[in-house]
Protein backbone atom coordinates (compact mmCIF):
# COMPACT_ATOMS: atom_id res chain seq x y z
CA UNK A 1 0.00 0.00 0.00
CA UNK A 2 1.19 3.63 -0.74
CA UNK A 3 2.12 4.93 2.92
CA UNK A 4 -0.21 7.65 3.42
CA UNK A 5 1.80 11.47 2.91
CA UNK A 6 1.92 14.05 5.63
CA UNK A 7 0.70 17.30 3.77
CA UNK A 8 3.39 19.72 3.82
CA UNK A 9 3.33 23.72 2.67
CA UNK A 10 5.24 25.96 0.95
CA UNK A 11 5.40 29.36 -0.49
CA UNK A 12 5.15 29.67 -3.43
CA UNK A 13 0.77 44.68 -21.90
CA UNK A 14 0.29 47.82 -23.72
CA UNK A 15 -3.42 48.51 -24.45
CA UNK A 16 -4.95 46.67 -27.27
CA UNK A 17 -8.30 47.99 -29.54
CA UNK A 18 -11.72 46.40 -27.55
CA UNK A 19 -14.93 47.07 -28.90
CA UNK A 20 -17.13 46.05 -26.26
CA UNK A 21 -19.01 47.23 -24.11
CA UNK A 22 -18.35 44.79 -20.51
CA UNK A 23 -16.78 46.22 -17.32
CA UNK A 24 -13.64 45.04 -15.67
CA UNK A 25 -14.89 43.08 -12.62
CA UNK A 26 -11.57 43.49 -11.25
CA UNK A 27 -11.08 46.50 -9.02
CA UNK A 28 -7.59 47.13 -8.30
CA UNK A 29 -6.65 47.89 -4.74
CA UNK A 30 -3.95 50.42 -5.47
CA UNK A 31 -2.25 52.12 -8.22
CA UNK A 32 -1.36 50.43 -11.19
CA UNK A 33 2.52 50.63 -9.63
CA UNK A 34 1.62 48.56 -6.92
CA UNK A 35 -0.35 45.56 -9.14
CA UNK A 36 1.90 43.07 -7.93
CA UNK A 37 1.76 43.66 -4.36
CA UNK A 38 -2.13 43.74 -3.67
CA UNK A 39 -4.60 41.12 -4.60
CA UNK A 40 -6.91 42.46 -6.81
CA UNK A 41 -10.70 42.48 -5.12
CA UNK A 42 -12.90 40.20 -7.02
CA UNK A 43 -16.53 41.06 -8.03
CA UNK A 44 -18.30 37.61 -7.07
CA UNK A 45 -21.54 38.53 -7.85
CA UNK A 46 -21.33 37.29 -11.14
CA UNK A 47 -21.37 33.59 -12.20
CA UNK A 48 -21.19 31.45 -15.16
CA UNK A 49 -24.33 30.29 -14.26
CA UNK A 50 -25.55 33.45 -14.23
CA UNK A 51 -24.28 34.92 -17.34
CA UNK A 52 -26.15 30.98 -18.94
CA UNK A 53 -29.28 31.85 -17.45
CA UNK A 54 -29.45 35.32 -18.58
CA UNK A 55 -29.14 34.63 -21.89
CA UNK A 56 -30.90 31.33 -21.57
CA UNK A 57 -33.26 32.35 -25.28
CA UNK A 58 -30.43 33.10 -27.48
CA UNK A 59 -28.39 30.77 -29.36
CA UNK A 60 -25.62 29.17 -27.77
CA UNK A 61 -22.45 27.33 -28.92
CA UNK A 62 -20.35 25.62 -27.39
CA UNK A 63 -17.02 24.85 -28.00
CA UNK A 64 -14.21 22.59 -27.06
CA UNK A 65 -10.42 23.16 -27.96
CA UNK A 66 -9.41 19.36 -27.61
CA UNK A 67 -7.74 17.46 -25.32
CA UNK A 68 -7.07 14.30 -22.68
CA UNK A 69 -9.84 12.14 -20.58
CA UNK A 70 -10.01 14.77 -17.52
CA UNK A 71 -10.85 17.35 -20.38
CA UNK A 72 -13.87 15.73 -20.69
CA UNK A 73 -14.49 15.69 -17.36
CA UNK A 74 -14.19 19.95 -17.31
CA UNK A 75 -16.58 19.68 -20.60
CA UNK A 76 -19.15 17.38 -18.74
CA UNK A 77 -19.46 19.28 -16.06
CA UNK A 78 -19.99 22.81 -18.14
CA UNK A 79 -22.42 20.93 -19.54
CA UNK A 80 -24.20 19.81 -16.34
CA UNK A 81 -24.13 23.02 -15.53
CA UNK A 82 -25.99 24.87 -18.40
CA UNK A 83 -28.68 21.76 -18.38
CA UNK A 84 -29.47 23.20 -14.90
CA UNK A 85 -30.68 26.01 -15.99
CA UNK A 86 -32.63 25.21 -19.09
CA UNK A 87 -29.83 25.85 -21.65
CA UNK A 88 -29.81 24.53 -25.18
CA UNK A 89 -26.29 24.89 -27.47
CA UNK A 90 -24.90 23.50 -30.23
CA UNK A 91 -21.60 21.43 -29.80
CA UNK A 92 -18.56 22.57 -31.79
CA UNK A 93 -14.86 22.10 -31.52
CA UNK A 94 -11.66 23.62 -32.81
CA UNK A 95 -11.50 22.68 -35.75
CA UNK A 96 -15.01 24.01 -36.80
CA UNK A 97 -15.08 27.38 -35.36
CA UNK A 98 -13.13 28.58 -38.62
CA UNK A 99 -14.49 26.62 -41.02
CA UNK A 100 -18.35 26.83 -39.91
CA UNK A 101 -18.56 29.87 -37.48
CA UNK A 102 -21.49 30.06 -35.32
CA UNK A 103 -23.06 33.92 -36.56
CA UNK A 104 -23.08 37.42 -35.92
CA UNK A 105 -24.24 38.17 -32.39
CA UNK A 106 -24.10 34.20 -31.19
CA UNK A 107 -23.68 33.05 -27.36
CA UNK A 108 -20.03 31.16 -27.51
CA UNK A 109 -18.74 29.34 -24.66
CA UNK A 110 -15.12 27.93 -24.81
CA UNK A 111 -14.47 24.98 -22.71
CA UNK A 112 -12.00 26.04 -19.64
CA UNK A 113 -9.23 23.79 -18.99
CA UNK A 114 -5.11 24.64 -19.16
CA UNK A 115 -4.47 25.10 -22.42
CA UNK A 116 -3.95 28.91 -22.49
CA UNK A 117 -0.09 28.12 -22.30
CA UNK A 118 3.28 28.56 -24.34
CA UNK A 119 4.11 25.08 -24.12
CA UNK A 120 0.68 23.77 -25.43
CA UNK A 121 -0.81 23.30 -28.71
CA UNK A 122 -1.94 26.76 -29.35
CA UNK A 123 -5.49 25.50 -30.10
CA UNK A 124 -6.73 26.95 -27.33
CA UNK A 125 -5.16 30.42 -28.07
CA UNK A 126 -6.44 29.76 -31.73
CA UNK A 127 -10.13 28.81 -30.83
CA UNK A 128 -10.17 32.02 -28.50
CA UNK A 129 -8.64 34.94 -31.32
CA UNK A 130 -12.09 33.14 -33.38
CA UNK A 131 -14.55 33.73 -31.02
CA UNK A 132 -13.63 36.91 -30.38
CA UNK A 133 -13.62 38.04 -34.18
CA UNK A 134 -17.59 37.01 -34.30
CA UNK A 135 -19.27 40.44 -34.76
CA UNK A 136 -21.85 41.04 -31.85
CA UNK A 137 -21.07 37.63 -30.39
CA UNK A 138 -21.46 37.21 -25.74
CA UNK A 139 -18.02 35.36 -25.60
CA UNK A 140 -17.43 33.24 -21.88
CA UNK A 141 -13.82 31.47 -21.69
CA UNK A 142 -14.67 28.96 -18.86
CA UNK A 143 -12.72 28.99 -16.11
CA UNK A 144 -8.80 28.91 -17.47
CA UNK A 145 -5.56 28.44 -15.51
CA UNK A 146 -2.43 30.48 -17.22
CA UNK A 147 1.11 30.68 -16.92
CA UNK A 148 2.56 33.45 -15.37
CA UNK A 149 6.11 34.32 -15.55
CA UNK A 150 6.84 33.66 -19.39
CA UNK A 151 6.56 36.62 -21.46
CA UNK A 152 5.53 34.06 -24.15
CA UNK A 153 2.27 33.79 -22.76
CA UNK A 154 2.08 38.04 -22.54
CA UNK A 155 3.00 37.79 -25.97
CA UNK A 156 0.21 35.17 -26.83
CA UNK A 157 -2.24 36.74 -24.93
CA UNK A 158 -1.59 40.40 -26.86
CA UNK A 159 -2.07 38.50 -30.19
CA UNK A 160 -4.97 36.68 -29.52
CA UNK A 161 -6.89 39.51 -28.00
CA UNK A 162 -6.18 42.10 -30.99
CA UNK A 163 -8.77 42.69 -33.16
CA UNK A 164 -11.64 41.76 -31.30
CA UNK A 165 -15.00 43.07 -32.08
CA UNK A 166 -17.44 40.82 -29.60
CA UNK A 167 -19.57 42.71 -27.89
CA UNK A 168 -19.16 40.93 -24.66
CA UNK A 169 -16.37 39.22 -23.19
CA UNK A 170 -16.61 37.46 -19.85
CA UNK A 171 -13.19 35.58 -19.01
CA UNK A 172 -13.56 33.06 -15.62
CA UNK A 173 -9.70 31.52 -14.20
CA UNK A 174 -10.20 29.15 -11.52
CA UNK A 175 -7.57 30.31 -9.15
CA UNK A 176 -6.27 33.61 -7.83
CA UNK A 177 -2.90 33.10 -9.41
CA UNK A 178 -3.76 33.25 -12.77
CA UNK A 179 -6.15 35.85 -11.94
CA UNK A 180 -4.15 38.90 -10.84
CA UNK A 181 -1.88 38.37 -13.92
CA UNK A 182 -4.60 38.52 -16.38
CA UNK A 183 -5.93 41.61 -14.94
CA UNK A 184 -2.72 43.08 -15.55
CA UNK A 185 -2.75 41.60 -19.10
CA UNK A 186 -6.90 42.46 -20.03
CA UNK A 187 -7.92 45.26 -21.65
CA UNK A 188 -10.53 47.68 -19.29
CA UNK A 189 -13.35 46.02 -20.95
CA UNK A 190 -13.27 42.57 -20.26
CA UNK A 191 -14.86 41.00 -17.45
CA UNK A 192 -12.72 38.74 -15.32
CA UNK A 193 -14.37 36.09 -12.88
CA UNK A 194 -12.45 33.29 -10.47
CA UNK A 195 -14.80 30.52 -10.14
CA UNK A 196 -14.04 27.09 -9.82
CA UNK A 197 -12.78 24.32 -12.43
CA UNK A 198 -16.84 23.51 -14.12
CA UNK A 199 -16.15 19.66 -13.60
CA UNK A 200 -17.10 20.35 -9.96
CA UNK A 201 -20.54 20.76 -11.03
CA UNK A 202 -21.09 17.20 -11.42
CA UNK A 203 -22.97 15.33 -8.93
CA UNK A 204 -22.18 11.93 -8.18
CA UNK A 205 -25.13 10.81 -9.85
CA UNK A 206 -23.88 12.11 -12.87
CA UNK A 207 -20.52 10.83 -12.23
CA UNK A 208 -21.87 7.14 -11.73
CA UNK A 209 -24.10 7.28 -14.95
CA UNK A 210 -21.39 8.37 -16.48
CA UNK A 211 -18.78 5.48 -15.59
CA UNK A 212 -20.98 3.00 -16.25
CA UNK A 213 -21.55 2.10 -12.76
CA UNK A 214 -24.84 1.97 -10.27
CA UNK A 215 -22.63 2.67 -6.88
CA UNK A 216 -19.28 3.48 -5.68
CA UNK A 217 -16.70 0.98 -5.41
CA UNK A 218 -14.98 0.29 -2.52
CA UNK A 219 -11.51 0.23 -4.02
CA UNK A 220 -9.38 -2.71 -4.91
CA UNK A 221 -5.78 -0.67 -5.29
CA UNK A 222 -3.82 2.26 -4.31
CA UNK A 223 -3.76 4.52 -7.29
CA UNK A 224 -0.33 6.69 -7.72
CA UNK A 225 -0.97 8.45 -11.27
CA UNK A 226 2.31 10.26 -12.53
CA UNK A 227 1.93 12.83 -15.75
CA UNK A 228 4.06 11.95 -18.37
CA UNK A 229 4.06 15.33 -20.67
CA UNK A 230 5.60 18.67 -20.50
CA UNK A 231 3.32 19.84 -17.13
CA UNK A 232 5.15 17.02 -15.26
CA UNK A 233 7.30 18.23 -12.53
CA UNK A 234 10.87 17.00 -12.50
CA UNK A 235 11.08 14.26 -9.68
CA UNK A 236 8.47 11.45 -11.56
CA UNK A 237 6.35 9.74 -8.87
CA UNK A 238 6.79 6.12 -8.25
CA UNK A 239 4.70 3.57 -6.75
CA UNK A 240 5.67 1.64 -3.06
CA UNK A 241 5.26 -1.86 -2.96
CA UNK A 242 1.27 -2.72 -3.34
CA UNK A 243 0.08 0.09 -5.35
CA UNK A 244 -0.72 0.36 -9.31
CA UNK A 245 1.43 2.81 -11.05
CA UNK A 246 -0.39 4.39 -14.41
CA UNK A 247 -1.16 7.56 -16.21
CA UNK A 248 -4.70 6.76 -16.99
CA UNK A 249 -5.05 9.67 -19.45
CA UNK A 250 -3.01 7.70 -21.57
CA UNK A 251 -3.37 4.12 -20.88
CA UNK A 252 -7.57 4.38 -20.83
CA UNK A 253 -9.67 3.09 -23.75
CA UNK A 254 -12.24 5.85 -22.93
CA UNK A 255 -13.74 8.53 -20.89
CA UNK A 256 -16.15 6.40 -18.98
CA UNK A 257 -12.98 3.85 -18.73
CA UNK A 258 -10.64 6.85 -17.34
CA UNK A 259 -13.56 7.31 -14.74
CA UNK A 260 -13.51 3.65 -13.75
CA UNK A 261 -10.07 3.28 -13.20
CA UNK A 262 -10.10 6.32 -10.44
CA UNK A 263 -13.51 4.96 -9.37
CA UNK A 264 -12.20 1.37 -8.23
CA UNK A 265 -9.18 2.94 -6.66
CA UNK A 266 -9.17 3.32 -2.50
CA UNK A 267 -6.59 6.26 -2.10
CA UNK A 268 -5.31 8.36 -5.11
CA UNK A 269 -1.72 10.18 -5.30
CA UNK A 270 -0.75 12.12 -8.28
CA UNK A 271 0.41 15.36 -10.08
CA UNK A 272 -2.29 15.43 -12.59
CA UNK A 273 -4.95 17.73 -11.96
CA UNK A 274 -8.25 16.20 -13.02
CA UNK A 275 -6.95 12.70 -11.49
CA UNK A 276 -7.47 14.85 -8.12
CA UNK A 277 -10.53 16.01 -8.70
CA UNK A 278 -12.38 12.74 -10.15
CA UNK A 279 -11.29 10.97 -7.37
CA UNK A 280 -12.57 14.08 -4.67
CA UNK A 281 -15.92 13.81 -6.64
CA UNK A 282 -15.77 10.13 -6.03
CA UNK A 283 -15.37 10.44 -2.17
CA UNK A 284 -11.61 8.89 -2.16
CA UNK A 285 -8.56 10.12 0.06
CA UNK A 286 -5.97 12.55 -2.52
CA UNK A 287 -3.27 13.41 -2.06
CA UNK A 288 -2.55 16.04 -4.63
CA UNK A 289 1.30 16.89 -5.68
CA UNK A 290 3.16 19.58 -7.43
CA UNK A 291 3.56 19.64 -11.54
CA UNK A 292 5.98 22.13 -13.81
CA UNK A 293 3.83 25.01 -12.77
CA UNK A 294 1.87 26.71 -10.32
CA UNK A 295 -1.88 25.19 -11.42
CA UNK A 296 -2.00 22.13 -9.03
CA UNK A 297 -0.71 24.67 -6.02
CA UNK A 298 -3.24 27.53 -6.94
CA UNK A 299 -6.13 25.27 -7.45
CA UNK A 300 -5.56 22.77 -4.66
CA UNK A 301 -6.02 26.09 -2.42
CA UNK A 302 -8.99 27.61 -4.49
CA UNK A 303 -11.29 24.71 -4.19
CA UNK A 304 -10.02 21.59 -3.19
CA UNK A 305 -8.41 21.62 0.34
CA UNK A 306 -11.46 22.61 1.49
CA UNK A 307 -12.89 19.58 0.12
CA UNK A 308 -10.44 17.56 1.72
CA UNK A 309 -7.29 17.20 -0.65
CA UNK A 310 -4.22 16.81 0.77
CA UNK A 311 -1.05 18.69 -0.56
CA UNK A 312 2.54 17.21 -0.61
CA UNK A 313 5.54 19.10 -2.38
CA UNK A 314 7.35 15.10 -2.61
CA UNK A 315 6.50 11.80 -2.52
CA UNK A 316 8.86 9.61 -1.05
CA UNK A 317 7.62 6.09 -1.84
CA UNK A 318 10.17 3.59 -2.40
CA UNK A 319 11.59 2.53 -5.75
CA UNK A 320 10.05 -0.31 -5.91
CA UNK A 321 6.81 -1.26 -8.32
CA UNK A 322 3.78 -3.95 -8.40
CA UNK A 323 4.54 -4.06 -12.02
CA UNK A 324 8.26 -4.64 -11.56
CA UNK A 325 9.52 -7.97 -13.09
CA UNK A 326 12.96 -7.78 -13.81
CA UNK A 327 13.61 -11.54 -13.88
CA UNK A 328 11.52 -11.72 -16.74
CA UNK A 329 13.23 -10.51 -20.18
CA UNK A 330 13.29 -6.71 -20.97
CA UNK A 331 11.61 -7.52 -24.15
CA UNK A 332 8.86 -9.33 -22.73
CA UNK A 333 8.85 -7.01 -19.25
CA UNK A 334 8.22 -3.74 -21.34
CA UNK A 335 5.29 -5.64 -23.43
CA UNK A 336 2.27 -3.23 -23.46
CA UNK A 337 0.11 -6.40 -23.60
CA UNK A 338 2.23 -7.82 -20.30
CA UNK A 339 1.72 -4.69 -18.57
CA UNK A 340 -2.28 -4.24 -18.76
CA UNK A 341 -2.42 -8.31 -18.09
CA UNK A 342 -0.76 -7.39 -15.22
CA UNK A 343 -2.87 -4.36 -14.40
CA UNK A 344 -5.98 -6.46 -14.95
CA UNK A 345 -4.58 -8.85 -12.28
CA UNK A 346 -4.73 -6.11 -9.70
CA UNK A 347 -8.19 -4.96 -10.53
CA UNK A 348 -7.79 -2.15 -12.79
CA UNK A 349 -10.51 -1.74 -15.00
CA UNK A 350 -10.21 -3.17 -18.52
CA UNK A 351 -12.29 -0.98 -20.60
Amino acid sequence: MVRQIEPCYVVVPPPHRFMGTASLAFILLSSTDDRHDVMPDIDTSTKLADLFATNRERDWYFVSPGGNWGDQLIYAGAESLARSVGLRWINRDFRSIDSAPPPAGACIFLHGGGGLNPWCSGRAFATLSSALKIPGALVIQGPQTCDTESDDTRNLFASTLADTVAAEVHFFVRETTSARFLAEVFPPAFSLHVEQDTAFNLSQHELLALAGLRKIPKGRYSLVVSREDDEADTAPLVAGEGAVQLDPARYARSFSHWLRIHAFATHIVTNRLHSAIVGTLFGKPVTLLPGSYHKNRSIWEFSLKERGVEWCDRHDSPAETVSSMDWLPRRIRNSWKVQRALLRFRGVPFS
